[in-house]
């Protein structure tokens, strides 16, 4: 399985962005939005979500700071095509550059337990 997260500024780009992966490519099961509350447990899950991803303390707390301060579209591929789908359906949608090495999207080879993932508002 392969992550692809897409982080938004705005909400609504990030909804157009699930509704068209879910229109075109994806099953709902493998497409999660989570939008950011003020909660101190949405933060911890975002921050969960992010160290799970990322062994790199600094990177993990680079990534979940940008995702707390937007929404954040993460699509479950099964292939590499199907990621590459994601990638460009997140970055025609006003994705946000999260880094300048890595771009718009992120992407890992990597499965994201149940627990783990970010789904809902």
């Amino acid at each position: 399985m392969i992550t692809v997260i897409g982080i938004f500024a705005d909400a609504n780009l990030a909804e157009q962005a699930a509704d068209y992966l879910l229109a075109n490519f994806f099953e709902r099961e493998n497409v999660d939005v989570h939008t950011d509350s003020e909660g101190e447990a949405e933060t911890d899950r975002v921050g969960d979500f992010f160290s799970h991803l990322y062994d790199d303390v600094d990177a993990a707390s680079h990534y979940a700071s940008l995702a707390r301060q937007g929404t954040v579209v993460t699509a479950h591929a099964a292939s590499v095509r199907e990621a590459q789908e994601a990638v460009d359906v997140f970055n025609n949608h006003g994705a946000i550059e999260v880094n300048a090495d890595e771009g718009r999207s992120l992407v890992i080879e990597q499965v994201v337990p149940e627990e783990k993932r970010l789904k809902g508002h």
